[in-house]
């Protein structure tokens, strides 16, 4: 990737957000021509991020900016704008997990490279202004990365209508059916979008896809972590003596199996987002009484399967009770999405059931694993931790859940 222009605004702390970064900020998101206008800030207010969710910034440090200014040759007219200014601690062991996967690289990758280029396309396929995706997508302001750090500012969602829910809460059926309908539409357009323009996708878009090897800190920490974690929370319950046992593949094979189950599958392989949580979703109601969704945090996205995203929403997002009864309405509405998607812009292909279902199988297997390496952060809050332990035994008793069994593919 190209040096970007912007690389002068990239800062370690919130405590480095100062006016004149603010000011030189607004020059950079004015996308005004050079040479650039003096910009005249009135005022400007640096503040917490508003977020009822506990676990929301927990890998990096976040601040709101409101600011009022104006750009000469526009008369006095004030513009408002407030920013989220998202950031990698300087230090702590989260800090290191990000920096050492390259998680803040994909995620700058994301916003200022991949999901750009693909909305822009899919909004010219349709013949619209502004496609499915660029209404997802919230607009960066910045996105800028070096070898410790990252930067990067998306305005703030709630400032212009948006509400999320927390993890603790988790999703609604009606939330639940917008999202499943939106992200299939996502997959779907990316499978079009390399078909019709025979892009390759982690050629044409290094650092945008997540890669993850066997001795990546993922499995090292947080998934053995979370399975030491599980063991003793049941140890001594006889009632999960026979699950303790069926997950012991699990864990014997956690990073090859994984490694080797997001390998991408063509000619249906995608870009995932990877961690489609409460906390990264932003409806608004429009005028028609259909929602918009804003869908943020773009640091764990692969190349993979679709289905992955799915079964991850459905089990890390939602209470049991509102899963067991929607998963299969859900299931439909987002493959049903998919192809619309592929019919829609031209791809000339249908994405055949039975390979949906299988990686849909897939997926929930390897979400086993995803949820037991979330242990440690959702054992803070017991709902969370009773959602996790849920979706574990729901995923071990599925008789399409087969426990992984080398040879695997890396």
């Amino acid at each position: 990737m190209e040096a970007s222009t912007a690389d002068h605004l990239l800062i370690k702390s919130v405590d480095d957000i100062t006016e004149s970064w603010v000011r030189e900020l607004l020059l950079h998101r004015c996308d005004l021509p050079d040479p650039k206008p003096p910009v005249l800030v009135k005022s400007w207010v640096k503040g917490k991020c508003p977020s009822g969710d506990p676990l929301a910034g927990f890998s990096s440090m976040r601040a709101t900016v409101q600011v009022a200014y104006e750009v000469e040759g526009e008369g006095g007219t004030l513009r408002k704008e407030t920013f989220v200014v998202k950031l990698i601690p300087t230090l702590g062991f989260m800090s290191e997990l990000l920096v050492s996967e390259g998680m803040h690289h994909n995620e700058v990758g994301q916003y200022k490279y991949f999901l750009r280029s693909l909305a822009a396309w899919e909004a010219e396929r349709r013949g619209v202004s502004c496609g499915v995706l660029c209404e997802m997508i919230p607009p960066h302001s910045l996105a800028v990365s070096c070898d410790q750090h990252f930067t990067l500012v998306l305005p703030e969602l709630r400032e212009l209508g948006y509400t999320a829910t927390n993890m603790p809460t988790g999703l609604d059926e009606d939330q639940i059916m917008v999202v499943v309908k939106n992200i299939g539409c996502f997959h779907g357009s990316v499978v079009a979008f390399k078909t019709i323009t025979g892009v390759n996708l982690e050629e044409a878009f290094p650092k945008c896809f997540l890669q993850t090897s066997p001795d990546s800190p993922l499995f090292s920490t947080f998934t053995q972590a979370g399975f030491d974690k599980l063991k003793e929370e049941w140890a001594g319950d006889p009632s999960r003596a026979q699950m303790l046992e069926m997950l012991e593949p699990y864990e014997t094979h956690a990073a090859p199996f994984i490694i080797s189950g997001l390998q991408p599958k063509e000619p249906f392989a995608t870009a995932i987002h990877g961690d489609l949580q409460p906390s990264n979703l932003f409806f608004k109601e429009k005028t028609d009484g259909e929602h918009t969704i804003k869908v943020i945090d773009w640091a764990l996205a692969r190349y993979s399967q679709g289905p992955y995203d799915l079964v991850y929403l459905m089990h890390m997002g939602v209470n049991k009770d509102t899963r067991r009864k929607v998963m299969s309405s859900a299931t439909e509405e987002y493959y049903k999405a998919f192809n619309e998607a592929l019919t829609d812009l031209g791809a000339g292909m249908t994405y055949p059931r039975h390979v949906f279902e299988e990686q849909l199988t897939l997926g929930k297997e390897l979400m086993i694993i995803w949820g037991i390496s979330s242990i440690n952060l959702f054992s803070r809050t017991l709902n969370l931790k009773e959602r996790l332990h849920a979706l574990v035994a729901d995923l071990l008793h599925d008789p399409d859940v087969k426990p992984p069994r080398p040879p695997f593919v890396t």
